[in-house]
């Protein structure tokens, strides 16, 4: 369910208290993005969060969320294969100063399991991404492109889990100043070509 959605249904002060449940041990930044930032991201159109549920009779748990911003990347013809970067080309912008092609793609901002109650186990990071991935294919249905991208920490897991998914790393992003609940100094970027 779309965020905006959800708030319109039950209210700001509810859908607060829905989100303030949502844990994620595993990486404070996505627990602390539901809780404090998803809204006011919705509300300005900075990102919109789908809320992902369980459902099963009556019963139904917040089991996670993915959230999609309108970006673009950067890429060099050096930072990926020679079948990538002619992809590139077809859609992106070359820049003379950086000497790369500009993309514009949705990026996947956030991803995360609930880890309250067990949640977790009702569904698993593949499905996630997977619901994420078909929510980018409909948006360039009706707006165009064939890339999205993410980033994330330099972690072997994380890495693996991305590559297993059909992304690639292209580059590294510097930590922004507010970035403080996240390892490193960089994020890595993943780009994955949509068929």
């Amino acid at each position: 369910m779309n965020l905006t959605d959800m708030i319109d249904m039950l209210g700001e002060d509810r859908v607060k208290s829905i989100l303030s449940s949502f844990e994620c041990p595993k990486n404070p930044d996505v627990e602390a993005f539901i809780r404090y930032k998803a809204i006011e991201f919705s509300k300005r159109n900075l990102a919109k969060t789908n809320v992902v549920y369980w459902v099963e009779g009556k019963e139904k748990e917040l089991i996670g969320y993915y959230t999609i911003a309108p970006k673009y990347f950067s890429v060099s013809k050096n930072a990926v294969s020679s079948k990538v970067f002619h992809r590139i080309k077809q859609h992106g912008d070359f820049n003379v100063n950086t000497n790369s092609y500009i993309v514009s793609a949705p990026l996947i901002g956030q991803l995360g399991k609930n880890f309250n109650a067990g949640n977790n186990y009702l569904i698993s990071g593949d499905e996630l991404l997977k619901m994420a991935l078909e929510k980018v294919k409909s948006i360039q249905r009706e707006v165009g492109g064939k890339f999205t991208y993410l980033e994330c920490e330099d972690k072997e897991k994380l890495i693996h889990f991305y590559e297993s998914n059909g992304f690639q790393i292209f580059g590294k992003r510097k930590l922004d100043k507010d970035e403080t609940d996240l390892d490193g100094e960089y994020l890595l970027q993943l780009m994955k070509y949509i068929d």
